[in-house]
């Protein structure tokens, strides 16, 4: 099992350093969007995505999908559209390591995309990210929230036996002769004084854990394929994986801009928490005109970072994250 661990991250690792599917002679190219490299998958059906262009602006007819090199589906695609787009479903019925990639085809021409490593799990509930790094989920419990206190005392002493002694004092009389066959006596019972000692009060002794000073610890970054905006409906995903603290997580906020002949202001929205200590935002490329008025009709990128804030008011922020977005005549 350790062998086929590393296995995955060394595979994970290379796949992340290369470039995205790189277009081929012929003028095709591919990309896989779902799933991202280094998912964990559960066991059962997951779907496959991907997107198609050619570089004339058409012709792509047929978008196959590959598992370790085998086809488990393709689609029709219509070959006058500029971009293509195809889905199909995969069974992941047995755990391990598997290569997902995506062929296209216009006529005699295609292509193949950039393989995507993930892992199929048993043990996983959803698809995610593994925050232990490994092909397995970490269920390790969400860190605890606030600063913990501990207030430890001592029992009290008991009472201490009463000092003093005690002072006894018996009176009799002698008895009266009388003319009786009788004597008749008198008693006087005997006084007991105590002096009681108050016990001697302990204070407790009081320990403080020390001040959270730390931001939050952002494990990965993640994105998508390249964007679209124009003519095709696209968007943009950004994650960020293994968001932890000790004082718990209060927000964790997205910032993205356009750049390319012009540069846009930062754009922000907070992320939503999809499990296993992981957030992400998808942004419509389209909403707002947003691209369109910085790249006006040019390829360019998007430049994006992640804030994290911890209940004690530390930040943590990673920036200069950098996708690229192409436009898309319509």
């Amino acid at each position: 099992m350790k062998q086929i661990i590393f296995l995955f991250l060394i595979a994970v690792f290379l796949i992340a350093c290369g470039a995205p599917a790189e277009m081929s002679v012929s003028g095709v190219q591919a990309w896989v969007d779902q799933p991202i490299g280094g998912t964990v998958l559960p066991v059962g059906s997951f779907t496959l995505k991907a997107h198609a262009r050619h570089a004339s602006g058409s012709g792509v007819n047929k978008i196959e999908f590959l598992v370790n090199g085998v086809s488990v589906g393709a689609v029709e695609t219509d070959p006058t559209a500029p971009l293509v787009y195809a889905e199909t479903t995969w069974n992941a019925s047995t755990p391990g390591i598997y290569q997902v990639s995506a062929r296209a085809y216009a006529g005699a021409e295609s292509s193949e995309s950039s393989v995507v490593l993930v892992c199929v799990s048993q043990e996983a509930a959803q698809a995610g990210f593994a925050t232990n790094g490994s092909c397995s989920v970490d269920l390790q419990a969400p860190p605890p929230n606030g600063d913990a206190t501990t207030v430890t005392s001592e029992p009290q002493n008991p009472n201490e036996p009463p000092t003093g002694t005690p002072t006894i004092t018996l009176t009799s009389s002698p008895p009266s002769v009388i003319i009786s066959p009788t004597p008749t006596f008198t008693v006087v019972p005997p006084t007991l004084t105590f002096t009681p000692v108050p016990p001697t009060p302990i204070p407790p002794t009081v320990t403080s854990a020390p001040a959270d000073t730390q931001g939050p610890d952002i494990k990965n970054l993640f994105h998508s394929a390249p964007g679209y905006y124009g003519g095709c409906a696209g968007t943009f995903t950004m994650q960020a994986l293994g968001v932890t603290d000790p004082s718990g997580i209060s927000s964790v906020i997205f910032g993205y801009r356009y750049e390319g002949g012009s540069t846009s202001g930062y754009y922000t929205a907070s992320g939503s928490f999809i499990g296993n200590g992981s957030y992400e935002l998808t942004i419509d490329n389209n909403s707002g005109n947003q691209a369109y008025n910085t790249l006006q009709g040019a390829n360019g990128f998007i430049r994006w970072y992640v804030q994290a804030q911890d209940a004690a008011g530390n930040i943590t922020t990673i920036g200069d994250q950098v996708g690229e977005i192409l436009y898309c005549p319509g």
